[in-house]
C-alpha cells in the first residue's frame, strides 16, 4: 500500500508536534505558566492533527459492507 500525500503531510505534522512535546527551557507541568505553553505550543496542535488526519483517511479508505 502506498501512501498518499495526506497521509505523508499527517504522519509529519504528528511527529513534528510530538517531538515539540517536551522542548527545553519551557517550564513544568507544576507551574501554570508552563502548561499553558504546552498546551498551546503542542497539545492542542497535536490533537487537532491526529483528527482531522483521522477523518480524512477514514473518508477516504470508507469500508464496504
Amino acid at each position: 500500500m502506498k501512501l498518499t500525500k495526506t497521509e505523508k503531510r499527517w504522519l509529519t505534522l504528528t511527529l513534528l508536534f510530538f517531538a515539540l512535546y517536551n522542548l527545553p527551557g519551557i517550564p513544568g507541568y507544576h507551574d501554570a505558566r508552563g502548561l499553558i505553553l504546552h498546551a498551546a505550543l503542542t497539545v492542542l496542535p497535536l490533537w487537532i492533527c491526529v483528527y482531522t488526519g483521522l477523518f480524512r483517511v477514514f473518508r477516504r479508505y470508507r469500508l464496504k459492507k
